[in-house]
Formats: structure tokens, sequence, C-alpha cells
């Protein structure tokens, strides 16, 4: 079964969030052999979000499955202002994400210049901690690129399974999902998220995945899905996590 949670209709404000732009995405994802889409915009974009045209989608669209969520960047602190925020709407899913550390948005590829600023194992102990923030807050169903730190090929000298073993843990008692998010086989580090040794992990301590490829055009829907699905049959799993008004059911992979 093939599905892609991680799709950004309105990209970067570069597409218009109506039916006849988002059609396009659902129609890639019919090429693509897709079951489910999932649209999760970014946070910022809320207030620009039009939701309305979702049920004349579904309807146009019988033949696979559309489902609403958010990604939503996680600042500490913030979690009241962003149950408030949030209240009002209905999604199948939240994918909490970490984009920033501090006020530097590090997978920017304008500001790669922060990094010399850094000891690379500090950098990736710190990221860790602000998911492992993330996923305690018991707000977010999804981890998104669990390990985004990567994205410009600095990698940690000590083993990233041990610098991500107490985020790993904090994911196994919350009970929260990991996508495989085909995005990274893209970018500078050119490997998926997350990468092998900690998929590998993630699957001997019973954490549940879903499949994404962070899309924000049209012609990405469905990047690379299958190829994480065989990513994800070698590690093991069976099962992919598909939600609905926040609940995950697992499903034949």
């Amino acid at each position: 079964m093939l599905v892609d949670y991680h799709v950004h209709g309105i990209g970067h404000r570069t597409n218009k969030h109506t039916a006849p732009e988002l059609a396009k995405y659902i129609e890639q994802g019919i090429a693509q052999n897709l079951t489910e889409i999932g649209f999760a915009d970014h946070d910022e974009y809320l207030l620009e979000l039009d939701f309305s045209s979702f049920l004349y989608l579904q309807r146009r669209y019988p033949q696979i499955r559309l489902r609403l969520g958010l990604e939503v960047d996680y600042r500490p602190g913030q979690e009241k202002i962003l149950g408030q925020r949030l209240a009002p709407y209905q999604f199948d899913y939240l994918i909490g994400s970490i984009h920033f550390i501090g006020d530097w948005p590090f997978d920017h590829p304008a500001y790669t210049a922060g990094y010399a600023a850094w000891d690379i194992d500090e950098l990736h102990q710190t990221y860790f901690s602000l998911v492992t923030q993330m996923v305690r807050s018991g707000q977010f169903d999804i981890v998104g690129h669990l390990d985004l730190i990567k994205v410009f090929g600095y990698r940690p000298r000590r083993s990233v399974l041990d610098l991500a073993g107490s985020t790993l843990s904090a994911i196994q008692e919350s009970g929260m999902t990991v996508e495989i998010n085909t995005a990274g086989w893209y970018k500078p580090v050119a490997e998926v998220y997350p990468g092998r040794d900690l998929l590998e992990e993630c699957f001997r301590l019973g954490i549940p995945i879903t499949l994404s490829s962070d899309a924000h055009a049209a012609q990405d829907v469905g990047r690379d899905i299958a190829r994480a699905r065989e990513m994800a049959w070698a590690v093991g799993y069976r099962q992919v996590a598909v939600f609905e008004k926040r609940q995950r059911s697992l499903l034949p992979l």
C-alpha cells in the first residue's frame, strides 16, 4: 500500500490553495498509484489554507483517499499558544518538525554558514534534544524528517544511534509514528530521512512508520514512495500507518 502523508499544497506560497491547483497534486498521486494522499502544509500558512474544497475533491476523485494534516514547526515554550491556534480545526494528523535551532533556520540553504559555529556532535545532540521535547509535548502524531539536521551532509563524529537514542525511546513511549521522508534523497546529503540505521532501530523498538515525499510541487507527489516502501520492507516493516481524525490505523504495507 502506497501513501504520501507529507504534501504541501501551497508549497512556500508558490501555489494557490484552490481546488484546481490541489487537483494537480491528487492526479499526480493517482498516477503514482497512491491509495491515500495527505495534505500537510506548514503551520505558518494556516490562515491562507482553504479547506472548503476538500469535500468536493474527494467526491471528484473517489479512487484515492484524501487526508488533511498540518506540519508544525515546534518551538519550545509555545505549546499552549499552539494548542489555542489549532483548537478550531479538525485535522486527521499533525506532523511535528524541527526547522529552527533558536532563530537559526538550519535547513535553509541561505544559512549554512551557521554550521561553522558549532561542534558537530553538540549540534546533533541539540537538535535531537529539541525533537525529544517536541515528542514529549504530546501534541503531534508524526515525527517529521527525523534526522533533518544532516541535510547538508554535516555528519556527527559520534554514532547517530547514540545521539538519537533518547529521542527514539521518547518516540516509542509516546506512541508516535515516524515518516520515511524521501525528500532527503534530493538534498545535498542524498539520503532518506531517517537513514537506514535509525530506521532499523525504529523497527526494533516497534515504532510505526508512514511514507512521505515532502512534495512542494505537484510533480513531486509520490516521488520515490515505492522506493521508500521497499526500504521499509527490507528493514522488516509489514504495515504502514494512516490517520483519520487523529486516530491511527495500521494497514498492510
